[in-house]
């Protein structure tokens, strides 16, 4: 019989120092995040497989679309060294296909007296484009739908469309579009431990060059059809129509260069720019701009709170090599593998669904729970956690159910069955019981095109209160499904089989969140990083000796 492997709570120490600064800022509270990877030797068999979903790498597509200027009466803040232009002129872009598609809203700025553009956020249709954004080029990216609409183009952001765009009959003048400039964005790595602040060491100002062929003419304003407020850009900025409309080429973005290192304390009011407001957030107002008040309260935050939970977690025995190709350094697996699921149901809020795969591990001697994959309903809101405490987040179907006499929990990603687990009581709940455990997850540092990419380990906390189930352990099971033809594997099907020991069962239950810590380096994310990105690596172009083809 394994060792009973209840929650732990290990003492953090820092393996390795790692640049940190005090600033100051508050954040959007998104928990979510995906699935995991293996060691080198085990991925070069697994690149091979095959993933039933479109290819990023496929032809180009259609790269027509449209550029709409709008005057924004309620412009934001930017951070320095942006100086907003005067009048203040929101951007929106919109069209392209495949992996170009692509919706833009930005605000033009200029940097050191020349003209560029500060996205506030970007709607990529294919997952790896997404990602790429989002991972690579630190964009403000998000999912969305871009499609085309007879002669338009409209987005959709989970179900609903949120703009369209629809020129008139009129071609566009020869010439005389006003070209885009070159985008400007921000880099720097969020503060696992949010009580020192938003930024954890160093902040850099990148560009990104325009697009080729980006300007084809102007349109004439009177014959567009607009609508939509681009979930809610358009009234924040008092933007209440297009002044000037262009056709435009939107291509795939070309990699940015660095432009200056900025001062980390003046962007901390700007850090969480990125994350808008989501399930499960700290209640503050919109993340464009944090003042004072908010930073103090961001920063006052004891936890991240989860209340009315539904949580099954249950412990079982493996094999101990699929652990270790799962585990990157100096993670260690113990001589018992022990994995833990752990599905966690909102008994009021749906949005809190959600599923865990952990590994059982040594970090520097210590007990820990490597967070190997993190299935969600959406990825939607998920940045924060995947960002900040590196949480590997990915989209699918957690299921937990407590019933009568028996309990379970099953999950699924792209319609195929990762894992199912089950047992039965053995009693009645006595009272108010308490858990913890600590878990470690990876997560990137911020890079460049052609850079060598590093990782590190982060470590939270968890506790848990509520009404804890009696099991009987010798009912408990737990199936892990080998991945099946035509898909892309994920962490849960490298487990093999498993045998159930343990089970942690509550109901109406609490979860509290504590701040984390940066405990060591990781040389080489990349094999552990794949999985949830289906794949590919964000920062891999598509076409290169290491890439595989995924979309989510």
């Amino acid at each position: 019989m394994p060792p009973r492997s209840g929650g732990c709570s290990p003492q953090r120490r820092r393996i390795k120092p790692l640049p940190t600064s005090e600033y100051t800022n508050r954040v959007d509270w998104l928990l979510h995040n995906g699935s995991v990877i293996t060691r080198r030797h085990f991925l070069s068999a697994g690149l091979a497989a095959p993933v039933a979903w479109p290819a990023l790498a496929a032809a180009p597509g259609d790269s027509s679309g449209l550029r709409l200027e709008y005057t924004a009466s309620s412009p934001p803040r930017v951070p320095p060294p942006l100086v907003l232009e005067s009048p203040a002129t929101a951007v929106v872009e919109i069209g392209g296909s495949g992996p170009s598609a692509r919706c833009s809203i930005g605000v033009r700025v200029s940097l050191g007296g020349e003209p560029c553009l500060l996205p506030l956020a970007v709607w990529a249709d294919e997952f790896p484009t997404y990602l790429r954004h989002r991972e690579a080029l630190h964009l403000p990216a998000y999912r969305g739908k871009i499609e085309r609409d007879g002669g338009g183009w409209s987005l959709t952001v989970d179900g609903r469309r949120v703009y369209s765009a629809r020129p008139g009959a009129t071609p566009p003048a020869a010439g005389g579009g006003r070209g885009s400039p070159p985008w400007a964005t921000y880099r720097h790595a969020l503060h696992a431990d949010w009580r020192r602040g938003p930024i954890d060491g160093a902040a850099e100002l990148w560009v990104l060059p325009p697009a080729q062929g980006s300007s084809q003419g102007e349109l004439r304003v009177g014959e567009l059809t607009a609508t939509g407020d681009l979930c809610g850009w358009l009234t924040r900025l008092g933007a209440a129509g297009p002044v000037s409309a262009s056709a435009a080429a939107v291509t795939a973005l070309p990699d940015a260069g660095f432009a200056r290192e900025v001062d980390a304390e003046a962007l901390a009011p700007f850090a969480l720019r990125n994350y808008p407001g989501g399930a499960a957030q700290v209640g503050v107002p919109d993340t464009t701009y944090l003042d004072p008040p908010s930073l103090a309260a961001y920063r006052g935050r004891p936890e991240q709170r989860l209340p009315g939970l539904m949580i099954v977690a249950v412990d079982a025995a493996v094999a101990r090599e699929p652990v270790e190709q799962l585990l990157p350094p100096p993670c260690e697996a113990p001589e018992t593998a022990v994995v833990r699921i752990m599905a966690l149901r909102g008994l009021d809020d749906p949005s809190l669904d959600e599923a865990w795969l952990f590994a059982n591990c040594l970090l520097e001697g210590r007990k820990v729970w490597y967070a190997a994959s993190h299935i969600r309903g959406t990825t939607t809101g998920a940045e924060f956690g995947r960002e900040a405490l590196g949480y590997p987040t990915t989209a699918g179907s957690v299921t937990a159910t407590l019933g009568a006499s028996q309990f379970s929990a099953s999950v699924e990603r792209d319609g195929m069955g990762l894992c199912f687990a089950t047992g039965f009581y053995g009693g009645f709940s006595t009272g108010t019981s308490l858990a913890d455990m600590t878990v470690a997850a990876l997560r990137l540092r911020p890079g460049a095109a052609g850079q060598e990419r590093r990782g590190e380990i982060v470590t939270q906390p968890w506790r848990f209160q509520g009404l804890r189930k009696p099991v009987r352990r010798e009912s408990l099971v737990a199936t892990f499904h080998a991945a099946e033809s035509g898909y892309a594997p994920a962490a849960w099907n490298r487990v093999g089989p498993a045998n159930a020991y343990w089970a942690m069962v509550f109901d109406s239950a609490v979860m509290q969140r504590l701040p984390g810590a940066v405990v060591a380096e990781v040389e080489n994310p990349g094999p552990y990083y794949r999985d949830r990105c289906r794949g590919r690596l964000p920062w891999q172009r598509p076409g290169t000796d290491e890439d595989q083809e995924a979309s989510d």
